[in-house]
């Protein structure tokens, strides 16, 4: 099989699955936890919690309707004038 030029394909493939792995693991571990720290995901998470709805197994199809946009975003939210 022809490779083309380039690093990949002098790397074994076992340090290839080490490397994905641990990139995963930098995702999982370190970025997604600090985007939960984010203000509006924490709001979000806690109004989820609060309603006894776990965000992390959440089935959309299964949920009760929830509003389209929270009413926080109504208030800030501009809409294309309509020419009235």
């Amino acid at each position: 099989m022809t490779h083309p030029s380039g690093i990949l394909p002098k790397i074994p493939p076992g340090l290839r699955l080490a490397f994905a792995t641990a990139i995963l693991a930098v995702v999982w571990l370190v970025v997604l936890p600090s985007i939960g720290r984010y203000p509006a995901v924490e709001r979000h998470v806690r109004l989820m919690e609060s309603r006894d709805v776990n965000p992390s197994a959440m089935v959309y199809t299964e949920l009760e309707h929830l509003p389209l946009r929270p009413a926080w975003i109504e208030r800030h939210l501009v809409l294309w004038p309509t020419g009235n």
